[in-house]
């Protein structure tokens, strides 16, 4: 059909079904302009979500890495503890009740916000916290106070390794946090795979 052919046939539809053409073209473009839309205010509202759930765990892991003084202090201390313990085998450490994942507790539903760079680290440092609470709760009962004095004391330095893998598991996991807010994927990409260049075990991946 040329094109004079078009204009006669156009001009021969009912103005009605013209009417019902351009309005159906307007509410399609509708939909497509509020779908975009849309789409624009949830991409914005999950970043700042995961902005907000990144901020929380930072600070709640951060809380915890001070309590945890550095890998040579708690080393020190895991030395000092067990030379008492050797000299006096009446002697029992006092291990304290610790709780430093009630943010993460809190946010656990909707851990599937995190990306893949920063939730890998996350997830185990919060695997190691709960492992080192549970051996803890183990060595406030009274069975580890019935033990003989050699099984307490590799109870306890392993207890002391525990929380050294600890520090390291959540200086990394912090590391990938604050790059990710600095850069997003691409920079937590690059600083874990800086620190994991150098790093010969997960327990060297302090991040630092």
């Amino acid at each position: 059909m040329n094109e004079s052919g078009v204009i006669s046939w156009a001009s021969g539809v009912d103005a009605r079904i013209w009417q019902a053409v351009i309005a159906g073209a307007f509410l399609a473009a509708g939909w497509l302009v509020n779908g975009w839309q849309n789409r624009r205010v949830a991409a914005a509202l999950r970043a700042e979500k995961l902005r907000d759930y990144h901020r929380a765990i930072y600070a709640e892991i951060g809380a915890n890495l001070a309590n945890l003084w550095d890998a040579a202090e708690l080393e020190s201390y895991r030395d000092q503890m067990v030379e008492r313990m050797k000299d006096d085998p009446a002697f029992v450490p006092f291990i304290p009740i610790e709780r430093h994942d009630t943010v993460f507790d809190a946010l656990i539903a909707d851990i599937h916000i995190l990306p893949r760079q920063t939730i890998d680290p996350i997830v185990i440092y919060y695997s190691q916290l709960k492992s080192v609470a549970a051996l803890a709760a183990d060595m406030r009962a009274d069975a580890f106070a019935a033990m003989e004095p050699a099984r307490r004391i590799v109870m306890y330095q392993d207890y002391i390794a525990m929380k050294v893998q600890l520090l390291a598991f959540g200086r990394y996991a912090n590391a990938l946090i604050d790059a990710f807010s600095r850069g997003g994927k691409a920079a937590a990409d690059e600083k874990a795979a800086r620190i994991n260049s150098r790093a010969e075990g997960p327990s060297d991946r302090s991040g630092e």
